[in-house]
């Protein structure tokens, strides 16, 4: 019986510079990643769509049907690794790019939502619902930590307190966010959705309402050694 190599991914780097840029990301559906960097302002931001995360998922969830049609049940699991292997690498090179954004700035900490048990709490569509469980949000973000890591870039985390449904500018909390803009009924602001929540991330952080950690949450989260490699 072949048996897979784990560890747990712990980071024990100092920090000793304090921090100029705030990168604030926004984990969601449609863009899977949104960053934006924050000093005294919002610079400019860039979203990651996770277009071909999407497509190898949905894919092989094709496959996996028409295999389950057939009853070929050793089929599937076959291709469930190739699968996972597929996606890591994706999520390897969309944690790339997001730390090579994050380096265009000075002396950068990273700023992300705690997700833990997030989605154990989601009540969507059986489509939606298949859809959020599929992307794995938390292990984008260890890769991101991961990375950050070798670079000396910190990695704090808030807790996830509505942020997409609160104005950056004026501070005030809708009941719901209509479509891909958020607008304001107090102030008037109206901007992207996922940009206004990476702002709030960032500025949670910035303003020292966020707690900080350079391990990430729940630690003890395992990953198969290949996943870094």
């Amino acid at each position: 019986m072949e048996n897979d190599a784990h560890f747990v991914l712990k980071k024990t780097v100092t920090f000793e510079d304090e921090p100029q840029t705030v990168i604030g990301i926004d984990i969601g559906e449609v863009n899977l990643a949104t960053a934006i960097a924050l000093t005294d302002k919002p610079q400019k931001g860039k979203f990651w769509r996770g277009s071909e995360i999407k497509q190898t998922r949905g894919l092989y969830n094709h496959i996996r049907r028409r295999l389950g049609e057939k009853k070929l049940f050793k089929k599937i699991k076959e291709i469930g690794t190739k699968e996972k292997r597929i996606i890591n690498q994706q999520l390897h090179i969309l944690a790339n790019q997001i730390i090579a954004y994050a380096k265009q700035f000075s002396k950068p900490v990273i700023a992300m939502e705690d997700l833990n048990g997030l989605r154990r709490h989601m009540n969507f569509s059986k489509r939606m619902n298949r859809l959020v469980h599929s992307m794995q949000y938390r292990k984008l973000q260890l890769y991101i930590e991961y990375k950050a890591n070798i670079e000396k870039i910190e990695v704090r985390y808030i807790r996830a307190r509505g942020t997409s449904k609160t104005c950056n500018r004026c501070g005030y909390v809708t009941q719901k966010v209509n479509g891909r803009e958020f607008r304001c009924p107090k102030c008037g602001l109206v901007y992207n959705r996922d940009l206004n929540g990476a702002i709030n991330i960032a500025q949670a952080v910035k303003s020292g309402l966020g707690w900080g950690s350079v391990t990430p949450p729940n630690s003890q989260m395992r990953l198969n050694a290949e996943s870094f490699s």
